[in-house]
C-alpha cells in the first residue's frame, strides 16, 4: 500500500514510474486487441453456424467417427473441414496404414473448364455426396481445392492434383493472393469468383501470352492449361541453352 501511495504521488507530481508505464502499455494493448478478439469470435460463430449440425460427425465410410477440424493458414478465418476414414488401396508402403484423407474414397479430380475449376479451387465442392456402407447417400463436402494437402490425398488423386490442377491454379492464385486471403469462403459469391478470375487470368496471360488468344483457349480444360505450361517452360528452357 505504501508503494502504491508513493507511486500515485509521483504520478501526480508529473513523474513517470515503471508501474505507470506498465499500466499505460497494458491499457493500450487491451484497447487494440479488443476489436480483433471480437472479430475472431464473430468469425467463429458464423463459421460454426454455417457448418451447423454436420460438424457434429465425420462423414465417410464409418458415419460414427468423430468430426475432425483443421486450421488452414492463408485466411483471416479458421476453416473447419472433415477428414475421411479409409485405406488407400494404391498407397505406397509408408502410407499403407494411413486412414485420414482430405477427400472421400470415391472422389476424383473433375475435368473442368478454367472458370469452373477456379470456383472449385476457391470454394471446393460443398454439395459433393457419397454413399455409406449401406448404400445410403450422405453429404461428403470437399474443401477448397487450394487447401488440399499433398500428404492427405490418395495416390491417384495426388497425381491428378499435382499434374492437372496445381500448375495453372497456383499461378492464378498468386495473382490475387490478397483478395483470397482476406475473404472467407462463406463470403465468396459469383461476383467474387468472376472478378478474381478475370484479374488472375490477365496476370497469367502476361507471363504466358500463349493463353491470351481466347478464341483458341476458350474450350481448354484445366488439365490442358497445365500441360501447356509444362510445354512452354520446356521450350523456354531450350531457348536459353
Amino acid at each position: 500500500m505504501v508503494k502504491k501511495a508513493m507511486e500515485e504521488k509521483a504520478t501526480e507530481n508529473g513523474n513517470i514510474t515503471a508501474t505507470f508505464v506498465a499500466e499505460q502499455v497494458a491499457a493500450a494493448t487491451s484497447k487494440l486487441a479488443a476489436p480483433l478478439v471480437k472479430q475472431m469470435e464473430e468469425m467463429e460463430q458464423r463459421l460454426t453456424a454455417s457448418i451447423g449440425a454436420r460438424a457434429s460427425r465425420s462423414v465417410g465410410v464409418d458415419d460414427n467417427l468423430p468430426a475432425s477440424s483443421s486450421r488452414e493458414l492463408g485466411g483471416l478465418e479458421a476453416h473447419l473441414y472433415r477428414t475421411y476414414k479409409y485405406h488407400d488401396p494404391d498407397a505406397a508402403a509408408r502410407n499403407r496404414h494411413k486412414s485420414d484423407w482430405d477427400v472421400p474414397s470415391d472422389f476424383t479430380m473433375p475435368s473442368a473448364h478454367l472458370f469452373n475449376g477456379w470456383v472449385g479451387w476457391l470454394q471446393g465442392f460443398p454439395s459433393n455426396a457419397t454413399q455409406d456402407g449401406s448404400g445410403k447417400k450422405i453429404d461428403a463436402p470437399v474443401k477448397p481445392l487450394r487447401l488440399l494437402k499433398h500428404g492427405s490425398l490418395p495416390r491417384k488423386i495426388r497425381r491428378a492434383y499435382d499434374n492437372n490442377w496445381k500448375p495453372i491454379m497456383e499461378l492464378m492464385e498468386n495473382e490475387v493472393a490478397d483478395e483470397i486471403r482476406n475473404r472467407h469462403v462463406d463470403g465468396m459469391n459469383y461476383d467474387f469468383f468472376k472478378s478474381t478470375y478475370d484479374e488472375a487470368f490477365k496476370g497469367v496471360c502476361e507471363k504466358y501470352p500463349e493463353f491470351a488468344d481466347t478464341a483458341k483457349t476458350k474450350n481448354w480444360k484445366v488439365s490442358t492449361y497445365c500441360k501447356k505450361i509444362a510445354t512452354v517452360k520446356s521450350q523456354r528452357k531450350k531457348a536459353m541453352v
